[in-house]
């Protein structure tokens, strides 16, 4: 995306973190979900996938959604990482796990400022992270208090 580019709140925004490139994408419910699974499915290079899940008010307190959408589709062998976390971790996880990702190379983290500290860390340059609105809000909200973003939803 060029500077010159529009970027959409949650909407494949990529942002820049540290050596990483960080693409955020807002899930809110299993047909977009699965687009947005569709479309990362044709990266042709290796990246990490983050999956953030919290399920306030804004979000839908319901997160049953997450089972209808087609995890178990991704290419394993393209993804050496996977990160769980938001206030609803232990679903997303548990989600995952059922999927058929490997546990070693499932990394959990509830708390979103680890969640980024990971991120940071994590072994490709690209990373994918779906994450629903709220936790969008505050992963936004923790890039930009630490300079990668400005505030606010731009």
């Amino acid at each position: 995306m060029s500077d010159n580019d529009q970027k959409v709140f949650g909407r494949q925004e990529v942002i820049a973190l540290d050596d990483k490139e960080v693409t955020l994408v807002l899930v809110k419910n299993p047909v977009g979900l699965d687009q947005v699974l569709e479309m990362i499915k044709t990266d042709d290079q290796e990246f990490s996938l983050a999956t953030l899940l919290n399920a306030n008010y804004a979000d839908g307190v319901d997160t049953s959604w997450i089972w209808d959408a087609r995890f178990e589709e991704l290419p394993f062998a393209k993804i050496p990482a996977f990160m769980t976390g938001g206030e609803r971790y232990r679903d997303i996880t548990f989600r995952m796990k059922v999927a058929g990702v490997p546990t070693e190379k499932l990394i959990i983290k509830e708390d979103l400022k680890e969640a980024v500290a990971q991120l940071k860390n994590m072994p490709t340059k690209h990373i994918y992270v779906l994450a629903t609105y709220t936790a969008v809000l505050q992963l936004r909200k923790l890039l930009a208090e630490q300079g990668y973003i400005q505030g606010g939803m731009d």
